[in-house]
């Protein structure tokens, strides 16, 4: 009897969360053109962003609006600890 080869498995790629993010169908779309052309794609980006909360707001209410603000809240808390971050330097 003659042995037939087997082929090799094909080698497994790193988990990447942007190839995850990107994978989702509608919002991996525009993620993935403001990546690679930011210039043209972020001002629409930002526009649909916009319009998607004035929407939810009118759907939902005014608790969508006050749901954004907290969650922002402490972003920016921390974006500006870290722009006023020392980091070890002296003066």
């Amino acid at each position: 009897m003659s042995q037939v080869p087997v082929p090799a498995a094909p080698a497994r790629e790193k988990f990447s969360l942007s190839r995850l993010v990107f994978a989702i169908p509608l919002l991996g779309g525009m993620l993935r053109e403001v990546a690679h052309r930011p210039e043209r794609a972020l001002p629409g980006f930002i526009l649909n962003i916009v319009l998607a909360l004035v929407l939810a707001s009118l759907v939902f209410g005014f608790g969508v609006i006050m749901a954004v603000y907290l969650v922002l809240a402490p972003a920016v808390l921390a974006l500006i600890m870290l722009m006023s971050a020392d980091f070890g330097r002296s003066l």
